[in-house]
């Protein structure tokens, strides 16, 4: 039998991935240093790759979103929020680089969601701020909100962007959130979650 998810407090050991994510049932409030499954045969990780030499294209299930990744970048979902992660055996030895889209329909603003992520990403241990890392952006062409900062996972320095950008204006509209996340020193890494937040294709609604 699979074990339970480990508590959102919990740390990973040597190997194990570690970012933070929403929950997905309330998108802004950050579920701290929630662990991610570090085998790819574990409940819950990395499914699959796209495989081939091409980019793969995801739909992320029941979100009104695709983004396109390497294709050697697993696929699978983690405590019901879509996952991309990079291969075993690239970038940083103790923390894998990856993605994480989560949203929901809502009436919030860009602006609403980007201040609440900020609080929230405040309470997480050792939180850095990214002085140019904050603020209104653009994603995929429509208006987006930047959070962005470093904290310490397992003994990795990691850097975390996190992105919410909304699908429309109409009431039938969802807010979305991308958080990419890579160790510091693995620049291939960063470039390549980079890369996936800003492939982001939204279909509008409203």
């Amino acid at each position: 039998l699979c074990p339970p998810p480990p508590a959102p407090d919990r740390r990973p050991g040597r190997g194990g991935p570690e970012m933070c994510i929403r929950d997905s049932r309330s998108p802004w409030t950050l579920a701290l240093t929630a662990a991610v499954a570090l085998a790819l045969a574990a409940c819950g990780g990395p499914e699959d790759a796209a495989g081939g030499t091409e980019p793969g294209v995801h739909d992320v299930p029941e979100i009104p979103v695709q983004v396109t990744a390497p294709p050697d970048w697993e696929r699978g979902t983690r405590d019901g929020a879509f996952l991309l992660r990079a291969p075993s055996g690239t970038g940083s030895e103790d923390f894998r680089a990856n993605v994480v889209v989560t949203g929901k329909q809502s009436a919030q603003t860009v602006d609403e969601a980007g201040a609440a992520t900020t609080a929230a990403v405040a309470s997480i241990p050792g939180w850095v701020p990214d002085p140019d890392g904050q603020g209104p952006t653009t994603l995929a062409g429509l208006p987006a909100y930047r959070v962005a900062g470093t904290y310490g996972a397992a003994g990795t320095a990691v850097a975390q962007e996190i992105v919410a950008v909304r699908t429309g204006d109409g009431p039938d509209a969802w807010v979305v959130d991308l958080t990419a996340s890579y160790a510091v020193d693995d620049a291939d890494g960063a470039a390549q979650a980079r890369a996936i937040l800003e492939s982001v294709q939204v279909a509008p609604a409203g």
